[in-house]
């Protein structure tokens, strides 16, 4: 069971109250804070799991304990004995016990101190009796796929839906075929600009191309032809397309260009970060 983290000289340890043994290597170790609720307790996640290319975190939450020693005798990968502790104990600097807090999913969480910080949004949160409570966390950042959002820019009523095909092209960037991504940038870019024109899209069943002719009708000729070059490609990228046309297979290049193409898009409407 695994009640207690404890550090001690710059290691850390796990057990429970009666055992205690080191963790071996370099645990990833962060201040855990959940937005918009008093701080209260002082709160740490142990990372078991991480996952670049999906965004998840997935680790055990401990809140601080006030407990500095434990018998050194009950400690393992850690001499019995030390020369100048007649009292036999292995002393921590700090401890912390297994956190008994309501963290739900959907919670917006900040990992880390001191202006070194990043946003992550709760998938789950279990508890099994004292031993243990594992969260898993996604990341709200684009890990540089897309520029950093500013996602107060973009109008409330298409935010949610702007931001979650935003955050299905960052999933498939890493992980899928350049024609996945294509899909996913095509079906970003209609939400963009239908949330920054509305007038272009008025009954939400455009596609990219009818978005697109609106806004070379309208001198939107930048963003036009942004548009219309995720849409060439996503043309491309249809199965029949080369027998069709005899163009050749969309490679990852293309996939990195149309992601580029969507960075232009999200930059020109003042949603991102240049």
């Amino acid at each position: 069971m695994i009640q207690y983290i404890a550090e001690a000289q710059g290691l850390w340890y796990e057990g429970s109250q009666s055992w205690l043994r080191r963790i071996q290597g370099h645990p990833m170790v962060l201040p855990f804070a959940v937005m918009g609720k008093s701080a209260g307790r002082e709160l740490l996640f142990l990372e078991d799991y991480f996952n670049s290319a999906t965004r998840i975190r997935r680790g055990r939450l401990f809140e601080k304990d006030d407990r500095n020693s434990w018998p050194a005798s009950v400690v393992s990968r850690f001499p019995n004995r030390d020369l100048q502790n007649a009292a036999d104990l292995f002393n921590v600097n700090r401890s912390y016990k297994t956190a008994d807090v309501q963290i739900g999913p959907g919670d917006e969480i900040e990992l880390g101190d001191n202006g070194a910080t990043s946003r992550w949004i709760v998938v789950l949160s279990e508890r099994t009796g004292l031993e243990g409570h594992y969260v898993t966390i996604k990341s709200k950042t684009l890990f540089g796929v897309l520029p950093e959002l500013l996602p107060d820019q973009i109008p409330e009523s298409n935010r949610r839906d702007a931001l979650s095909s935003l955050d299905a092209v960052v999933d498939a960037a890493s992980i899928q075929a350049p024609q996945s991504v294509i899909d996913a940038c095509r079906n970003a870019a209609c939400h963009l600009i239908s949330a920054k024109f509305p007038v272009s899209n008025p009954d939400g069943k455009e596609d990219l191309g009818k978005l697109v002719d609106w806004l070379t009708l309208n001198k939107k000729l930048s963003c036009s032809s942004a548009g219309n070059l995720i849409n060439r490609l996503h043309s491309r990228a249809k199965a029949n397309a080369a027998a069709s046309r005899g163009t050749r297979p969309v490679s990852r290049l293309d996939a990195d260009l149309a992601v580029s193409a969507l960075s232009f898009l999200l930059q020109d409407f003042g949603w991102g970060r240049e």
